[in-house]
């Protein structure tokens, strides 16, 4: 996104300042304490910082959390704390994963595993991409596997003579597809995407929610399983690819067959990785085997004499240190917002009245909110902050599926299929390739957010049940 300029950022800064200074000192609404009413005027403000970036969002995360205990809301002591839990330790490994996978030869030699089973036809050359893409984010996060995978997609284009533009339906395809099937894909394991240990930890503190690594998975891959053909169907169906050139099939063949043999670092990592997952998934019948202290044990083997999958300078300059930095940031601010009743007061005064519905209309409302607000929003950990307690206080007080919330809450938060605001889709968009426009994507994003709608209130809440899951 462009920069806006410095007096409208400074402008924007004094108005949310001046929103929470106003909100200190002005007495709270009947039921609300000014603390809660501090905290919670603290977040939305942060909400649109982060929205019109402002500054950087991480920082922006951080300077409003510094506002807490300044005001009364936290002490330093338990805004520290809230900052730090397994999720943020867990994810030290998926970043080293994700490290390790983009900087192998992997994804160039899937590449053209999927050009010689599709051939020429481009439906078939999009299914297998968006296929690839979303078997690979179930244990890498969404934005930097979106990063490896577009400029080999555009490889394909390039060879192909395919115009910049948005005059090539294929092209279209392939620059929505990826980063759906990415972001999709993020929704089968916890690894997948970092929103949803955010999601698990907030659901964990405030309500004692445990959700196994192979729960997650039976949640996850029956949804993806649907959403990734539903996504290609309306890309195919409605965009109407044209068929790739030979030429631009034996090209991608030939760079995958021209690549050595796989390193034996490349070999040791994926044998870390497949370890590591048969492991955590092990883990949901070995207690001893907690999820996060093997996540540690993956991050040292990654380095191990021997193995060298990855070079620790690499690491540093690949991980997305600025998502944990916002992702603890949210932590705080949540937590403020649940210690000084905050939450207690927007479920019972602003949602009260979904109580009265029928618990499917409920479901469907805020599967459709949450839908919606990410779609606008374009910071996942920002939404999931706001909306996870919430949804799951409404639908726990009636008498609801917790765990069917979270999942709801971590995918959305994740995921947007509609406009190409959140930082996956951005990635694409803001090329300077220019293949789709706002108008495409929403054009073909409505399908299968009505499909995800569809899971989150029937499939997910289901399997729950059959998983005993509360």
């Amino acid at each position: 996104m462009k920069q806006k300029s410095m007096p409208l950022r400074l402008g924007i800064m004094l108005v949310g300042l001046a929103a929470i200074a106003l909100a200190y000192l002005a007495p709270a609404p009947a039921g609300l304490t000014s603390p809660a009413l501090t905290a919670l005027v603290v977040f939305l403000v942060a909400i649109v910082f982060w929205v019109t970036e402002v500054m950087p969002i991480a920082i922006t995360g951080w300077a409003m959390v510094g506002i807490l205990p300044l005001l009364g809301v936290l002490t330093p002591d338990e805004a520290w704390a809230a900052s730090i839990n397994n999720a943020i330790i867990f994810y030290l490994c998926c970043f080293a994963f994700a490290c390790f996978i983009g900087r192998s030869s992997i994804a160039t030699r899937l590449t053209g595993m999927i050009l010689r089973w599709a051939g020429t036809s481009s439906s078939r050359v999009l299914l297998g991409f968006m296929a690839v893409t979303a078997l690979i984010s179930s244990l890498m996060d969404n934005l930097p596997l979106c990063a490896v995978m577009l400029p080999i997609a555009y490889g394909v284009l390039d060879a192909n003579d395919t115009p910049l533009g948005r005059k090539s339906p294929f092209a279209k395809c392939l620059a929505i597809g990826i980063p759906w099937a990415a972001a999709i894909g993020g929704m089968m394991t916890p690894a997948g995407c970092i929103i949803n240990v955010l999601t698990l930890s907030l659901l964990e503190q405030s309500f004692g929610l445990q959700i196994s690594f192979v729960q997650w998975m039976a949640l996850g891959i029956p949804a993806t399983l649907i959403l990734i053909p539903v996504g290609w169907l309306a890309l195919t169906r409605i965009f109407k690819p044209e068929a790739l050139s030979q030429q631009a099939v034996d090209a991608g063949i030939r760079q995958a067959d021209e690549l050595p043999a796989m390193p034996r670092t490349e070999i040791a990592g994926v044998v870390v990785m497949l370890g590591t997952l048969v492991v955590w998934v092990a883990g949901s019948w070995v207690p001893a085997l907690n999820t996060t202290v093997v996540s540690l044990v993956a991050l040292g083997l990654m380095f191990f004499p021997g193995v060298d999958a990855i070079k620790f300078d690499d690491f540093l300059s690949d991980s997305p240190w600025g998502m944990m930095l916002l992702m603890m940031a949210v932590n705080v601010l949540v937590a403020g917002l649940i210690a000084t009743g905050a939450i207690e007061w927007l479920v019972a005064v602003v949602m009260a009245p979904m109580t009265a519905w029928p618990l499917m209309v409920t479901m469907v409302a805020l599967s459709v909110i949450a839908c919606l607000l990410h779609n606008v929003i374009p910071a996942g950990p920002a939404c999931a902050g706001l909306i996870a307690v919430p949804f799951a206080t409404i639908i726990v007080s009636m008498g609801g599926n917790l765990a069917a919330v979270c999942a709801m809450v971590a995918w959305w938060s994740a995921i947007s299929l509609m406009l190409p605001l959140d930082g996956v889709p951005l990635l694409s968009y803001a090329n300077k390739r220019k293949y789709f426009s706002f108008g495409d994507m929403l054009k073909v994003g409505w399908a299968p957010s009505v499909v995800l709608v569809i899971i989150t209130v029937t499939l997910t809440p289901a399997t729950c049940a059959l998983l005993g899951l509360a």
